[in-house]
């Protein structure tokens, strides 16, 4: 054996604890960073998928309104047997009224009454819109 062999052996086996305990890092640090990895592949598309699927404005009636909904969905069979008959009579009261709950957190959220338009409405507006634009485009060209 050479010089440098026998050497390096002699180091080993002097600083063998030193060594170890410095491998043993080595490979926590890699099994960390390999779980981060793998937590991050499947974190980030679930995160935006999910993300995604939330409602981007919710009043406090529409939320509840939504909630309600999701738990009826996928969780009625499993809570059929908690609610009372109370809870039951409510149930059936708020079906009914879900989309003026939600027509009033509409209202709220825009800040004014929602009208029902006709369609000969809808045209005299688009017309009268459709009739400013064009004379805002002339005094522009005119100036």
């Amino acid at each position: 054996m050479s010089q440098a062999k026998v050497d390096k052996r002699k180091y080993e086996k002097k600083n063998r604890k030193k060594l170890e305990k410095q491998r043993k890092i080595r490979v926590i640090v890699k099994c960390v960073t390999a779980a981060l990895i793998a937590g991050m592949i499947i974190g980030v598309p679930l995160g935006i998928k999910i993300y995604k699927e939330q409602p981007k404005f919710v009043g406090d009636s529409v939320l509840e309104a939504y909630i309600g909904n999701y738990i009826d969905e996928n969780y009625a069979t499993e809570i059929s047997g908690l609610g009372s008959k109370a809870d039951t009579s409510e149930d059936n009261t708020s079906e009914g009224s879900s989309e003026d709950e939600i027509k009033d957190a509409l209202e709220d959220a825009s800040g004014s009454k929602l009208e029902e338009v006709d369609e000969e409405d809808l045209d005299k507006m688009l017309e009268t819109d459709s009739e400013e634009e064009k004379e805002s485009s002339e005094a522009d060209k005119e100036e």
